[in-house]
């Protein structure tokens, strides 16, 4: 039991080796048991029941691995379920799919390792098991690694293998079940969008020029790819106009005739010339906007209504307030160069102006958004995907999952190659690390034994999830892979088959999977070596009083 001892300070409870990892091993099984279900094709969906602090009660159903665990977050205050979560949020942070494989491989690990050191494993020597086995992984992986496109650096779009890429998408969207999801035909749209964003020079895919809005109301097979984005601003003129379709102008800084933003004459009824300056330079700005060629001007900063009023006379729609973010989302998509306030002798020039459609995009409800796309036969560089759904739910899990298939392709084509899914890569994995064992004395081969058995807890789930038995499944895979059969694996109908890839098109990122392996190996690792909790949940007490 917890309790106070020489060497514990007084005022905190301390907590036994035995007692600290049987909590571990306990957290890491729950934590794993959370998501366990939900793997896969055939994995289930999970409802989580919360009554909020006014009292309502929120009902969350989802199979995202992330979206369970975070519910939890500020719920409990186990410590190492904490870990956990803030486990998966750093993984989704990181790479934005994998979530629910990477928990539950780090339950797995964690659990398989305190269940060694129980057994008179020293914690050091499963830290190194652990650490070998996971090196021999990433050998095995890198062997199985299928390219999706024609070199480790690709530097053009058609260098990419897009039926592969497609497969990531579908399986990242649909954890495989892609007959039975209608975000299956939508893998076409999401690697359009990963590779528009995509930029080779730096090697980066900046998934936030991909804007995502979810439209309740009509079915998820009716979201579509537009070739550009969706803002939530009302014109301060000219609205009626749209749409147009034109010039765009974008202005960093306020719309205002020059005495006004200096603020060096003062308006009043004493200086009625004053207004009529303002009124003669408010007109002239408008005017050399509108001989410009704009149909179209968004403002960060503020704009006068004289000059908005002059503009929509001229036919010439106007946003203002406008955030910089969005003007760079909008230069991506028009081609346009922000520049700084228009003013009667520094025009707009034909080299900042962009091309675009100005329009409105409306919702149920009423609610709508300014659609801004690029001409058509352009390639804008920001694209959105406007996702469809019978209800608000229904339509926030679909966004939800083109987020995770998203991030799959984000990751394969900054690392372009695949790993066979089905639980085929971890068979291939454990097995290797089998191989390996007996190379190594004593304990330390039973630590390299202990994370093989920990790597084939993704095929035997599917296994499970799937209504099979568990233990034949697993017995009938192994034999399988002993005779070189490297991607048998469990298929998107829960058979067993001698290729995943070939049979259900179970492609996943190699970057996602092995960043979770080492995400996972490091995390257990750091709780191998724990032998005991100290800690204080009574209001503090000062250090070296005994309360005499």
């Amino acid at each position: 039991m917890p309790g106070n001892d020489a060497t514990t300070p007084v005022g905190w409870e301390q907590l036994s080796p035995a007692e600290t990892r049987r909590g571990i091993r306990q957290a890491a099984r729950e934590m794993g048991g959370l998501v366990r279900s939900t793997l896969g094709p055939l994995g289930v969906d999970k409802m989580v029941v919360r009554r909020m602090q006014d009292d309502t009660i929120r009902t969350f159903v989802s199979n995202d691995g992330v979206a369970i665990l975070e519910e939890f977050e500020g719920e409990t205050d186990h410590p190492i379920a904490n870990r956990f979560i803030a486990l998966a949020e750093d993984h989704e942070d990181a790479l934005g799919d994998g979530t629910t494989t990477t928990t539950l491989l780090t339950s797995e690990l964690l659990a398989t390792g305190i269940d060694l050191i129980e057994e008179g494993v020293p914690p050091t020597a499963v830290v190194e098991g652990f650490s070998i086995g996971a090196q021999r992984t990433l050998e095995v992986w890198d062997e199985l690694a299928i390219p999706v496109a024609e070199s480790d650096r690709p530097t053009v779009r058609s260098a990419f293998d897009r039926a592969r890429l497609e497969r990531i998408a579908r399986g990242g969207m649909t954890n495989g079940r892609a007959g039975a999801w209608p975000l299956a035909g939508l893998a076409e749209d999401v690697v359009d969008a990963v590779l528009r964003v995509w930029e080779p020079r730096r090697g980066t895919v900046h998934l936030g020029y991909v804007a995502i809005e979810t439209f309740p109301g009509g079915d998820v097979t009716d979201s579509e790819l537009i070739p550009g984005t969706l803002l939530p601003y009302d014109p301060m003129t000219a609205d009626d106009r749209l749409p147009v379709e034109g010039g765009v102008l974008l202005i960093d800084g306020d719309l205002q005739p020059r005495e006004l933003r200096s603020g060096s004459v003062a308006i009043d009824g004493a200086r009625a010339g004053a207004v009529d300056e303002f009124d003669t330079e408010s007109a002239r700005i408008a005017e050399a906007i509108a001989r410009s060629g704009v149909e179209a001007a968004f403002v960060t900063g503020d704009a006068s209504a004289a000059i908005g009023d002059r503009l929509a006379e001229r036919g010439v729609v106007t946003v203002r307030n406008v955030k910089r973010s969005d003007i760079d989302v909008l230069s991506r998509v028009t081609g346009a160069t922000s520049r700084g306030p228009v003013t009667p002798n520094n025009p707009p020039l034909d080299a900042e102006l962009g091309v675009g459609s100005v329009g409105w995009r409306e919702a149920t409800g009423g609610k709508r958004w300014l659609e801004v796309t690029a001409p058509a036969g352009s390639e804008p560089r920001s694209v959105g995907l406007v996702v469809r759904g019978g209800t608000e739910s229904s339509a926030g899990e679909a966004e939800r999952r083109i987020k995770d298939g998203l991030n799959a392709v984000r990751a394969a084509i900054k690392r372009p190659a695949a790993l066979p899914g089905g639980g085929a890569a971890d068979l291939a994995a454990a097995r290797a690390v089998r191989e390996l064992a007996p190379k190594f004395d004593g304990r330390e081969q039973l630590a390299v034994e202990g994370f093989a058995e920990a790597m084939e807890v993704v095929p035997r789930t599917l296994a499970r999830n799937a209504g099979r038995d568990p233990i034949d499944s697993m017995t009938d895979l192994r034999v399988r892979h002993d005779a070189g059969r490297s991607r048998a694996g469990i298929d998107a109908d829960g058979r067993l088959v001698d290729d995943v890839v070939a049979a259900s098109d179970a492609l996943n990122a190699h970057l996602v999977r092995t960043g979770g392996l080492i995400r996972g190996v490091e995390f257990a690792n750091s709780l191998f070596t724990v032998d005991g909790v100290v800690f204080n949940d009574g209001p503090p007490v000062p250090f070296g009083d005994d309360g005499q």
